[in-house]
């Protein structure tokens, strides 16, 4: 996986050595989205995540609400 920590200008250079290296997976930060380097990356097979916190997003499923804390 490969995961991008660089403004959204830098995607399409990443995603090109992305495919050159074989990477599997995309992951760009929060706030970091391109549509056209998404394209590109997808179009050679890999699976692309944008806008995305791998943190928040692959601890996700343990979360459990709880509803009795005062706010």
């Amino acid at each position: 996986m490969v995961k991008v920590f660089r403004a959204s200008p830098a995607l399409d250079g990443i995603a090109q050595e992305a495919i050159e290296i074989g990477a599997k997976v995309l992951w760009a930060q929060i706030g970091v989205r391109d549509d056209e380097a998404a394209e590109l990356a997808e179009s050679a097979g890999l699976k692309v995540v944008m806008n995305r916190c791998p943190k928040i997003e692959l601890f996700r499923p343990f979360w459990k609400p709880r509803l009795n804390q005062q706010i």
